[in-house]
């Protein structure tokens, strides 16, 4: 339906400057024909500019929640791995820029920097600081995790420790190209596409379908080839109707 209200904007905006165009062309005593045409032809400016502009509103917004997204399903994906397959992932993207060791689960250590690992469900708490902060080296500490709290933050601060969440992790695997192939309790895509079109054709887009479709149809009154009008927006009321009815 996004779709759908991408190309009813572009539409929109073809009208308006056809129409406003037209009124124009009449004022200055135009052929009719003539400033029909000339309308059409400024109402195709007018139509390809908007088309232009939200085109790049779309794609900034859709890398922006695509990134989003994939963030939120590496951060579960970490949550559900085991201390040991956490510590070996991060070991071996680690390992890449410089040497670093395991020191027990979730710790590693590098030359001139020791990591503590936690990627759970829960956010970090204050225990956790503590005990993290218990370790004596005069490497620098680093926290990846998740998730943390604002008040948990100042702690970290007080005790030294550089917090990395879950917006740094993922722009350090994308950057490292280490983000995995397959995540951990992603949806099967059959079941995927499958839920998709139920909510494609689920009977609260019932509205919609009419509302586009009816707003074809009245289009037609205002062009000189009304047939393709006429079809596509018959298809949508009848796409309405069996939604309305049959849809979930």
């Amino acid at each position: 339906m996004k779709k759908i209200a991408f190309i009813s904007d572009v539409f929109f905006s073809f009208l308006v400057g056809s129409l406003f165009a037209l009124c124009f062309f009449r004022f200055l005593l135009l052929d009719f024909w003539l400033a029909l045409f000339l309308s059409a032809f400024c109402g195709g400016l007018t139509a390809f500019s908007a088309w232009a502009i939200l085109s790049s509103k779309r794609n900034r917004l859709f890398l922006a929640k695509s990134d989003e997204a994939e963030k939120e399903k590496l951060l579960f994906h970490l949550a559900l791995l085991s201390d040991k397959e956490k510590t070996d992932f991060f070991q071996n993207v680690l390992s890449k820029t410089n040497p670093t060791q395991r020191v027990g689960h979730l710790r590693l250590s590098s030359p001139t920097e020791f990591f503590f690992l936690h990627f759970k469900l829960s956010s970090v708490t204050p225990d956790d600081v503590a005990n993290y902060a218990r370790l004596k080296t005069s490497k620098q500490k680093i926290l990846l995790c998740s998730t943390i709290s604002d008040d948990v933050l100042p702690l970290c601060e007080r005790l030294h420790i550089d917090v990395r969440t879950g917006a740094r992790v993922y722009d350090f695997l994308k950057t490292e190209d280490a983000l995995p192939k397959n995540y951990l309790g992603e949806e099967d895509p059959s079941n995927q596409r499958k839920r998709r079109f139920q909510l494609w054709f689920s009977k609260h887009n019932a509205k919609r379908f009419l509302l586009c479709g009816g707003l074809i149809l009245l289009s037609s009154f205002l062009t000189p080839f009304p047939f393709y009008y006429i079809i596509f927006g018959g298809i949508l009321l009848c796409t309405a109707i069996f939604v309305r009815f049959f849809g979930r």
